[in-house]
Parts: structure tokens; sequence; C-alpha cells
């Protein structure tokens, strides 16, 4: 997924990292040069996780970790973010309804970039709020959907 952020990767990028499990992309987004990264996980074991690898890896003071459900998180998220991972379980695919509230809350940078992993089975729509489909990348039984915002695509508000 870095390689395809081009040759700055994701040096000074804010970062939202939904569903965020082990904390591993936005961790490594951090170590990547990113200047901070919010990390939204339900799971209180996982969000202590998180917070020791943050601090493990002495970048405690550019994550934050929200411990709560996706949807819940958007009302307590601020700013705009350029680079989003969201990684649900597969079976919970609430994209449409989470990038819904991302995109009304303007959490969506003009210039975001959106990787949204998922089953292979799981049909994601051209379009989620705010944000184009840009490619579609299959491995094994998982699929990766890239999105850009479409204000990027359309040329709107960018300079």
């Amino acid at each position: 997924m870095f390689s395809m952020l081009g040759p700055t990767g994701s040096h000074g990028l804010q970062v939202l990292d939904i569903y965020a499990g082990t904390g591993a992309l936005g961790i490594e987004a951090l170590q990547r040069g990113a200047e901070n990264a919010s990390f939204v996980e339900q799971n209180s074991k996982r969000c202590n996780e998180i917070k020791k690898s943050l601090e493990r890896h002495n970048l405690a003071a550019k994550g934050t970790v929200h411990r709560c459900n996706a949807l819940q998180a958007v009302g307590r998220l601020e700013g705009e973010f350029e680079l989003i991972f969201a990684d649900p379980p597969y079976e919970l695919n609430e994209f449409e309804g989470l990038f819904t509230r991302v995109n009304e809350a303007g959490l969506i940078a003009p210039t975001a970039i959106a990787f949204l992993e998922h089953s292979k089975r799981t049909k994601l729509p051209d379009m989620l709020p705010g944000l184009m489909l840009s490619t579609h990348r299959l491995y094994g039984d998982s699929a990766v959907s890239v999105y850009r915002s479409d204000k990027l695509l359309s040329g709107v508000g960018v300079e």
C-alpha cells in the first residue's frame, strides 16, 4: 500500500487508521514520516497494545488512540486526514455509512487517499461519500480498494 503513495510516501500526512486492530498500518505510516495518526479501535486490549507499540517506537506523541466503534468515532475526530486506512472484520460491511459520516464531519482532506481492505467477495461502489474509486487489487481472499478524494480527482479545491 505504501508504494502506491509515490516517492514521498506518508511523509507529513495526517493519518486515520479506522478498525485499527494492532495499529500496524498507522504505526508504519508514522515510521515512514507521517505527521500524526489517529487510531480507532473498539477493543480495549488492542487499544492498550497500540499505545504500548507507539511508546516502544517512540511515537506516542504522534499517535492518539480512540476506544470506540468506528461509527461513533467520527464525532470525536477533528481536522482533515490525507491518508485513511479502514480494515474492518470481513463480516462487517459498513463502508458506506462510515464514509457518509466521515465526509459530513469534514474529515476527508482534498488530497486524501483511502485504503479499504475487505473480502474479495465484497463489492464496493465506484463512489463513497467524498471519495472515488481509484484502483482495486486482489490478494488471495482479500481485496484492497483504493479511493481518492473526489475533490482531488475533480480538481476542486486543489492548488
